[in-house]
């Protein structure tokens, strides 16, 4: 059985970069203004301050690392996808856990 590296298309590549800057500006300008606005589909949405927004931040970047690491895969000829995938669901469940935590932080204070 002969090995085929993954293949993804040129543009699920681009909106991977694009969406992980684009994140990264977002939370970066929130951090700096000290008002990280996550909208809400049903409500108006929630501002986090401080720790919070902090927490949020730390989320948004396993978000970007997850993405990347799609276009990494790419890249990578190696036979090794099986440690993309643990590596990008280790930080998916950290990534949801730290939202969940700012959520929380925001809500008690």
């Amino acid at each position: 059985m002969s090995y085929e590296p993954n293949v993804i298309p040129l543009k699920k590549r681009a909106f991977n970069i694009v969406g992980s800057i684009g994140l990264l500006i977002y939370g970066g300008y929130g951090i700096y203004i000290n008002d990280l606005y996550i909208p809400g589909k049903r409500s108006s949405g929630i501002h986090l301050h401080d720790n919070p927004a902090l927490i949020m931040y730390v989320a948004f970047i396993c978000s970007c690392l997850v993405m990347l690491s799609v276009v990494v895969d790419h890249y990578d000829k190696r036979n090794n996808e099986y440690k993309y995938k643990l590596f990008a669901r280790t930080l998916e469940y950290l990534g949801w856990g730290l939202f969940a935590t700012a959520l929380l932080l925001q809500i008690s204070v």
